[in-house]
């Protein structure tokens, strides 16, 4: 059973668009819990998207580091 990706974006656009928390498609709904964590959902489904066609999928990360001390009340 292959996963029509196209139709939940599109889903989750519409939603984003109306300003709605819930989200209908292909007869199932899902409600989520803000807007932050539906941009995630439609992040991850562009991405899946985008494997399922074929493409090159980059995962971009950012190191921090941190020494632990501190200097005249400031964290350097």
């Amino acid at each position: 059973m292959a996963v029509d990706y196209a139709a939940r974006i599109a889903a989750i656009e519409d939603a984003l668009a109306q300003g709605v928390l819930t989200v209908s498609y292909e007869g199932k709904s899902a409600s989520y819990r803000s807007f932050d964590e539906m941009m995630k959902i439609l992040g991850y489904l562009r991405r899946q998207l985008a494997r399922a066609n074929g493409q090159r999928v980059s995962n971009v990360g950012l190191a921090s580091f941190d020494r632990g001390y501190t200097r005249r009340g400031w964290r350097c």
